[in-house]
């Protein structure tokens, strides 16, 4: 069997197991997101545009567990359910935005991040087969936050002050909110097996000679 065919089936099992995590324990699926980042990380040091995406990555990442912990706090502490979603659908979109917007800029953010750390090593930055396709699945999850968050708020048109009579017509509304863990764990393990896949990817580039000079006579 060729080494790309185990490849993918070796991506393909990671994702599929991914899914299922996540779908099964959600809120504690973080610890295994960070893991896999940080073991992506390692996988990729030597490669400077995976080592730059997975830490900003890495970062969101932190960020939205540490948000999202806290507003579940607020929900055991009386926050109301319908404020609790709309707070936690807004952190998802907010920083999948902030990634699909880091995507969109990450070459020209990288070249100037190298050029002040190590200004020699500039060609080492450069679009790999994972911007493109990372671009594309982070649209999604805003696409899938976006709309998490505005059925939440026509679920709930009561709270804002909408009859109830007129309102509870969209109680059963619910096919984004209901497979909103599905959605997002597909997405998720897309990343991850996209990462991967780039890694070794890059993994099989062959190293850039360095340009040879004639010396002057």
């Amino acid at each position: 069997m060729k080494l790309s065919s185990i490849f993918l089936i070796f991506g393909v099992v990671i994702a599929t197991l991914f899914s299922a995590a996540y779908f099964n324990i959600e809120l504690y699926t973080y610890s295994a997101i960070l893991l896999s980042i940080l073991v992506l990380c390692y996988l990729g040091k030597k490669l400077e545009n995976i080592k730059h995406i997975a830490v900003i990555l890495f970062s969101l990442v932190v960020i939205e567990y540490v948000v999202v912990s806290f507003l579940f706090k607020l929900n055991s502490q009386g926050l109301p359910a319908f404020q609790t979603n709309a707070l936690i659908f807004g952190t998802h979109f907010l920083v999948d935005l902030v990634m699909l917007l880091f995507l969109k800029y990450r070459v020209r953010f990288s070249l100037r991040y190298i050029r002040r750390t190590n200004p020699d090593n500039w060609r080492a930055i450069y679009m790999t087969h994972a911007d493109p396709l990372l671009y594309g699945i982070f649209f999604a999850f805003v696409l899938v936050d976006l709309a998490a968050f505005g059925e939440n708020i026509i679920r709930n048109l009561e709270y804002l002050g909408v009859d109830e009579a007129f309102a509870k017509q969209f109680w059963s509304w619910g096919l984004i909110y209901y497979n909103y863990e599905i959605l997002k764990s597909i997405l998720l393990s897309c990343v991850i097996t996209t990462l991967l896949a780039t890694i070794f990817v890059e993994r099989q580039r062959p190293a850039e000679a360095e340009p040879e000079f004639e010396a002057k006579p």
